[in-house]
C-alpha cells in the first residue's frame, strides 16, 4: 500500500502518474534497496532494514511469503496508483462530514489511522487535516 515510497520526499498528494516520474521512482526504490542490502545478496533482511521506519513500521506485511526477507519486488507498490492518489481517498472516505478534518471518531474507521491519531495530530487540535496526514506517511517513507 505504501506504496510509493521514494516521491513522496518530493510530491504533493496530487502527483501525476506521468512515465518520467514512474521511471524516478523505480530508479530511486533501487538506488534506495542497494544502500540497505550491505552484504549484497539481493535480499534485505530485518537486520539490514533497522533504522527505516517505513520497513521497520511494515516488514512483515512486505514480506507476505514469509521468507524472512525482502526482494525489490517486494517493495514496489501493488496497486498502479501513489501512495499519494490513495491517500487523498483514504481521506476522503474517512471524512465523512466533508470539512476537510478527521475527528477522532471519523479516524476510527480506519485502524492503522485511529491508533496514530495524537502522533498525526501535529498541531493538537484534536483533528487531523490531509496535510498532518500527508505529512505523518511521508515521514514514513524511505529516503533514497
Amino acid at each position: 500500500m505504501l506504496a510509493s515510497l521514494l516521491l513522496l520526499s518530493q510530491a504533493g498528494p496530487g502527483l501525476a502518474q506521468d512515465a518520467r516520474s514512474l521511471q524516478l521512482y523505480h530508479q530511486q526504490k533501487q538506488a534506495w534497496f542497494e544502500r540497505l542490502d550491505r552484504n549484497r545478496d539481493g535480499r534485505v533482511t530485518p537486520q539490514e532494514s533497522r533504522g527505516q521506519p517505513y520497513l521497520e513500521t511494515n516488514f512483515q506485511r512486505l514480506d507476505q511469503r514469509g521468507r524472512g526477507y525482502l526482494l525489490p519486488t517486494d517493495l514496489s507498490p501493488r496497486q498502479p496508483a501513489f501512495l499519494g492518489v490513495r491517500l487523498h481517498t483514504v481521506f476522503t472516505q474517512a471524512d465523512r462530514n466533508g470539512d476537510g478534518q478527521l475527528s477522532r471518531k471519523e479516524a476510527r474507521s480506519f485502524p492503522w489511522l485511529n491508533r496514530r491519531f495524537s502522533k498525526i495530530d501535529l498541531n493538537s487540535n484534536g483533528s487531523i487535516s490531509l496535510q498532518e496526514l500527508w505529512e505523518s506517511r511521508r515521514s514514513l517513507a524511505p529516503r533514497p
